[in-house]
């Protein structure tokens, strides 16, 4: 006896496993994002500069973010 594939149970699981990975990102962006916009908003950097990074970090949210969390933040801004 031959055990037919079904395409659909492949589909499902996919579908279930494409999902929880993009759950997991979009959690981590959103904390990444409001852990960067925290940081700015409570430095002593002046207020054009803050403005910058807040605007970076809107139009390109992980990699801004990622960028000031690593770069950005350690910056002397005199």
């Amino acid at each position: 006896m031959q055990v037919a594939f079904n395409p659909n149970i492949m589909h499902f699981i996919g579908s279930l496993i494409s999902g929880a990975f993009g759950l997991i990102f979009f959690i981590i962006n959103i904390l990444l994002v409001l852990y960067a916009v925290l940081s700015i908003l409570r430095s002593p950097m002046n207020m054009n500069t803050k403005l910058l990074w807040i605007i970076i970090i809107i139009l390109i949210p992980f990699i801004g973010s990622l960028l000031y969390i690593f770069w950005g933040r350690n910056q002397d801004f005199v």
